[in-house]
C-alpha cells in the first residue's frame, strides 16, 4: 500500500499512462480514415500496383499492413492494461506485473516502427513485411504441430502448415526473391534486385536497442520478469527474520510507464507519417507525456534514492 510521496508519485504515472491509452483508439480511427493523397501508403499503395504480379503482390501488401494493424491493437490493449494495473495506487501496485505489460507494448511498437520505417525505401520496407509473414507464418506453424488432435478438435497442424506453404507459394507467384542460407532455408527475402535484403530472423532485442537507445537496458530488464528469471526478481525481494518479503518498487513501475509510454508514441507516430497525418494532435501530446513520465521517474529518485558519495582523487571525480 503506498502513501505519502510514493502514492502521489504512482498517482501521476497512472495518470498519465491513462492518458496515452485514451489518445489512441481515437487517434488511430483518425490516422485510418485519412487516405491523405501523397501519404507514403498511397504512395506504396500505387507503387504495388504498377509492379509485376501485381494482384500477388497486392495481397501480400494488404497483410503486412493488416499485421500493422493487429500489433498496434496489441500495443493499444497493453498500455490500457498498464493503466488499469495502476490504478489503485492506495490499495496496491503489481509486483512485477506492469513489467509484462510494457514489454508486450514495446515490442509491438518496434516491430510497426521497423515494418513503417520511413527512412528507408519502400522496396525495403515492403521485403521487411514479407519477411515478417514469413517468420510468423512458420511460427505459427512450429507451435501447431507440437498441439495433439483429440476427439473434439483436430490436430492443428496440418492447417498451420498448409497456410504456410499457401504463403510462400504466393510470395513465389509474387516473383518475390527469397533467399536460403548454406543449409538451404530461408533467411532474407529481396524485392528486386538492386534493393537489400530483409533478413528473415530478426532479434526483437536488437531492434528494440536501436529503437530506443536512451532506455539500452530496458527490454533486457523487463524480459527477466516475463521470462520469470530470479537474477531480475530477486531485486524486488528482501528478507528479516529469516522471512522472505516481495515489494513492489516504484522506479521499476515508472521504468514500465517510460517504456510502455514510448511504445504509445512510436507506433501511433509511424501510421501517422505513413498514412499522412503527422499533424494529428495525439502526436505530440503522446511525445510530452514521455518526458512528464521521465521527469517524474527523475524526481522521485533525487527524492528517495540514496546515491554513493563521489570518490575525490586529486581533484578529479573517479
Amino acid at each position: 500500500m503506498a502513501t505519502g510521496r510514493v502514492l502521489l508519485y504512482l498517482q501521476l504515472l497512472h495518470q498519465l499512462t491513462l492518458a496515452q491509452a485514451d489518445d489512441l483508439q481515437p487517434a488511430m480511427d483518425r490516422i485510418m480514415a485519412s487516405g491523405k493523397v501523397g501519404s507514403p501508403m498511397t504512395s506504396d499503395f500505387k507503387k504495388v500496383s504498377r509492379s509485376v504480379r501485381s494482384a500477388d503482390r497486392l495481397e501480400l501488401w494488404r497483410r503486412i499492413q493488416l499485421a500493422s494493424l493487429h500489433m498496434a491493437v496489441n500495443v493499444a490493449d497493453h498500455v490500457r492494461a498498464l493503466a488499469l494495473l495502476l490504478s489503485q495506487p492506495s490499495v496496491g501496485v503489481p509486483v512485477y506485473a506492469h513489467s509484462t505489460a510494457a514489454r508486450v507494448a514495446i515490442e509491438s511498437a518496434t516491430n510497426v516502427a521497423y515494418l513503417l520505417d520511413r527512412a528507408e525505401s519502400f522496396d525495403l520496407r515492403f521485403a521487411r513485411g514479407v519477411a515478417f509473414l514469413i517468420s510468423d507464418s512458420d511460427q505459427a506453424r512450429r507451435t501447431a504441430v507440437k498441439v495433439p488432435g483429440n476427439a473434439y478438435m483436430p490436430a492443428p497442424g496440418p492447417a498451420a502448415t498448409r497456410d504456410h506453404e499457401e504463403l510462400m507459394a504466393l510470395i513465389k507467384r509474387a516473383k518475390i526473391e527469397i533467399i536460403p542460407n548454406v543449409k538451404g532455408r530461408p533467411k532474407g527475402v529481396r524485392v528486386t534486385p538492386d534493393t537489400d535484403e530483409a533478413p528473415i530472423d530478426v532479434k526483437t532485442t536488437d531492434l528494440v536497442h536501436a529503437q530506443y537507445p536512451d532506455m539500452p537496458a530496458v527490454y533486457s530488464l523487463m524480459s527477466g520478469v516475463t521470462h520469470g528469471m530470479p537474477h531480475k526478481l530477486g531485486d524486488n525481494a528482501w528478507f528479516a527474520n529469516r522471512h522472505a518479503h516481495w515489494d513492489t518498487d516504484p522506479l521499476d513501475v515508472g521504468g514500465s510507464v517510460l517504456a510502455a509510454a514510448n511504445a504509445a508514441h512510436t507506433m501511433l507516430a509511424a501510421h501517422a507519417w505513413h498514412y499522412g497525418l503527422e499533424d494529428d494532435p495525439a502526436i505530440a501530446a503522446t511525445h510530452a507525456r514521455i518526458a512528464r513520465v521521465d521527469a517524474a521517474i527523475q524526481r522521485f529518485a533525487r527524492d528517495h534514492v540514496q546515491l554513493p558519495r563521489p570518490i575525490l582523487t586529486g581533484g578529479t571525480i573517479v
